[in-house]
């Protein structure tokens, strides 16, 4: 995949950030830059590189918080006709995050919103409910050990061949969830091609055969 510049996803960063003045991520993604420097590596990273190189269709995510991963994959794209549907899935229930803030995100980017549905509620309720196949799937929601295994094995019948699933805060930068992964991993080892980069809170994916 193509190597995208820290400058890129920083750049969007300080756009949302004017819309968001009271979210840490921007700050706190400098401080992971400043540990990991060159060779830090994270989930936004990642969302560019394969939006450039694959443009997912059909895109899924479970733990949507103000949008950040969705902004970051979606101003990777130059022709947005190629998108089927966008199902963002969240609890939303913080106080601070809502879908009209993640809009308010999508279009501070010129992104357009037309094809975004939000599942607003518990992701170990309403994924399963899902019946279409999704070719970009990330999970990053209940980051607690049970829900996160949940969440992938909720989500694993939903994956389209060739279609990634992609896990976040996987080394302890993150949430310390790589044994989660593992054992996600070890359910279904022959039906994915496994990668891992550990550069940062730590990212995830499995891309199914």
């Amino acid at each position: 995949m193509n190597r995208i510049p820290n400058a890129v996803i920083f750049n969007t960063l300080r756009i949302l950030k004017k819309h968001n003045p009271g979210d840490q991520y921007y700050e706190a993604y400098l401080g992971h830059l400043s540990k990991r420097q060159d060779s830090f590596y994270d989930i936004y990273h990642f969302a560019w590189e394969w939006a450039i190189d694959h443009k997912p269709r059909r895109i899924l995510e479970v733990g949507v918080r103000t949008g950040l991963s969705i902004c970051q994959l979606m101003s990777a794209y130059i022709d947005y006709s190629v998108i089927e549907k966008v199902v963002l899935c969240d609890l939303f229930n913080d106080g601070y995050t809502s879908p009209e803030l993640v809009k308010i995100n999508l279009k501070a980017l010129n992104i357009p919103i037309n094809k975004v549905e939000f599942l607003v509620g518990d992701s170990r309720e309403l994924i399963p409910k899902l019946t279409d196949k999704f070719d970009y799937i990330l999970v990053d929601g209940d980051h607690t050990p049970d829900g996160a295994l949940s969440d992938l094995t909720n989500v694993y019948p939903l994956i389209d061949q060739g279609g990634v699933i992609v896990f976040d805060d996987i080394t302890e930068d993150g949430m310390g969830l790589l044994h989660v992964w593992n054992d996600f991993k070890s359910a279904h080892q022959d039906e994915f091609e496994w990668h891992e980069d550990l550069n940062g809170k730590g990212i995830a994916w499995g891309i199914r055969k």
